[in-house]
């Protein structure tokens, strides 16, 4: 464990979090998260969720009555498409993601699409959120509800906007703002001719904003900005949407939430977040959820934007590395901190994990304060319950050269060798189902990071022959000492150290420099002049194959 990591786990967050929800006492606590579905919902995201989960967690744990649930704000229109997105922006500028089709054609709008592209990976990632629909939300007598409430008291949320939107404003911006606000309501309509919200992109954006409320009768008014079409209808007919300052808190309120996480981009001082506790408290008469503000997480020090098209997305990190890895760095890391990853240093990051790991098992040792911590979070990484003992598992350096000779050796060697790595460091005679799927996930997903993230020096090719240009360059004395190599090899299963010191010995016993001997090795099984460390390379490669390599230049 580095220093870094032993510094950011002592400051934690956890219990100070669940201590603050258990104040709100109530029957069921919800914990909530929600997103747009505006593109592929990046990796950062999942944080939100992770916090979440650990949450319910803990409350269960306490014998509470506790679940996460996962709004997707498939209501919101659309401000821009990502640039991988072969849809025209011009057609769908200003209509809600679920009244926009597929492109792909799997399931019934775009952002379902999206939305379940991360859904998909919640099993994996251990989050187990009742997913709730925004468009469906507001088909429900309570939203229908809660929009009235709103509009009846549009005139307090008017004065809560100028109070929190304004506020940064300088006198001039601030009067034009107050002006804008005099005849403005919180919500506005679906044109019931051509389907949008609103119309303009960025910088030019005209809500079908509700021009006049009629409480007793119940009617609204509106003009659409997209078509010109206007029209006073009751409210039951037409399909409404509340400003999203004003959204999220109605959605609190009608799903009871008790606590939710949010970035902090909404959850500045003053920002939405706070809108929304004002609107709760005045419109609602309630206190709202508890807030959890956190730090964005980035990746490769760049902040990540479904819209600008920076995303890593939560199924290309299960494809590379375990799921529990990303958990431990979203546990270990105080909410005020930004998380800043770096696939390229994934195998280390692993290596990490797993010394964290045996801490906790008591196969390595820590002080008594760290490891009490290691004990609340530890468990908290996991998708399931800890098992009884210390789950053996392939060193993924190991896996990422031996991913690499799959072609060379054929898929049935590289896992037998891999299951001999895995008892012969862990003293076990056979190898559980459990853990014979772990050695083939591992080993897939090593051979996935080194495609994506590995540097020159990670990629292994081994080619099917010496080429001629390399056979040339032997010298005499190279050959004799390769010879002498070849003898070592026809020894018994030599362990790693005595192959290692054979090769020092044998190029001494010629005259050959140690450096030239170890090259002349390298350049004949990997055409480099170096590579990954040789004694463990050559039995991974095969004390046989590596003499008979050698043999075919001789």
């Amino acid at each position: 464990m580095t220093d870094d990591a032993h510094e950011e786990l002592s400051i934690h967050w956890i219990s100070e979090v669940v201590n603050r929800v258990l104040e709100r006492d109530a029957d069921e606590y919800i914990i909530s998260s929600g997103k747009s579905p505006s593109g592929s919902i990046h990796i950062g995201f999942m944080r939100e969720l992770i916090i979440s989960d650990v949450i319910k967690r803990e409350l269960v744990k306490l014998g509470k009555r506790a679940k996460t649930m996962f709004v997707v704000d498939d209501y919101d229109p659309v401000r821009s498409f990502p640039k991988s997105v072969s849809l025209k922006i011009e057609d769908w500028v200003g209509i809600p993601y679920c009244d926009v089709p597929d492109e792909f054609g799997c399931c019934e709008s775009y952002g379902a699409h999206w939305a379940n592209e991360l859904i998909e990976t919640f099993p994996e990632f251990g989050v187990d959120p009742e997913v709730v629909w925004t468009s469906k939300i507001y088909e429900t007598p309570e939203m229908r509800k809660a929009v009235r409430t709103c509009l009846k008291n549009t005139e307090v949320i008017r004065e809560i906007m100028i109070d929190y939107v304004g506020r940064d404003f300088n006198n001039e911006q601030r009067e034009k703002y107050i002006q804008s606000m005099k005849n403005w309501y919180p919500a506005s309509v679906v044109c019931p001719k051509c389907g949008h919200l609103q119309s303009g992109v960025k910088g030019e954006i005209r809500p079908n904003r509700v021009t006049v409320y009629d409480p007793e009768n119940d009617l609204v008014s509106f003009t659409c900005h997209a078509c010109g079409h206007s029209d006073t209808l009751p409210l039951t007919d037409v399909r409404i949407k509340l400003v999203w300052r004003v959204d999220w808190p109605s959605k609190w309120y009608i799903l009871s939430v008790t606590c939710e996480p949010a970035g902090k981009d909404h959850a500045v001082k003053g920002g939405s977040y706070d809108t929304g506790l004002e609107i709760s408290r005045r419109v609602f008469k309630w206190d709202g959820p508890v807030k959890v503000p956190y730090e964005w997480v980035r990746i490769g020090g760049r902040d990540m934007s479904t819209s600008e098209g920076i995303v890593f997305v939560p199924h290309l990190w299960a494809e590379i590395a375990p799921p529990e890895l990303y958990r431990f760095f979203m546990l270990r890391t105080d909410l005020a901190r930004a998380i800043n990853i770096q696939p390229e240093r994934l195998p280390d990051l692993i290596d990490e994990y797993e010394r964290f790991e045996r801490i906790y098992y008591g196969l390595e040792k820590a002080d008594g304060q760290y490891r009490e911590l290691v004990k609340l979070v530890y468990p908290l990484t996991l998708v399931g319950e800890p098992s009884a003992q210390c789950p053996p598992k392939l060193p993924f350096k190991y896996a990422i050269v031996m991913s690499q000779l799959e072609g060379i050796l054929g898929h049935e060697i590289v896992l037998e060798r891999s299951r001999e790595v895995i008892m012969k460091q862990h003293n076990i005679d056979t190898l559980t189902e459990e853990t014979d799927n772990h050695i083939v996930k591992r080993l897939n997903r090593a051979r996935r990071w080194v495609e994506l993230f590995g540097s020159k020096n990670d990629r292994i090719d081994v080619p099917d022959r010496v080429p001629d240009e390399i056979r040339a360059t032997l010298t005499d004395t190279d050959k004799e000492f390769l010879k002498r190599i070849v003898d070592v090899l026809q020894e018994k299963d030599l362990d790693e150290d005595t192959l290692q010191s054979a090769v020092f010995e044998e190029a001494r016993a010629v005259g050959l420099k140690e450096r030239r001997a170890f090259m002349v090795l390298y350049r004949i099984l990997i055409s480099r002049k170096s590579g990954p460390r040789l004694a463990p390379f050559i039995k991974m490669l095969g004390q046989r194959w590596v003499a008979d390599r050698i043999s075919s230049v001789l």
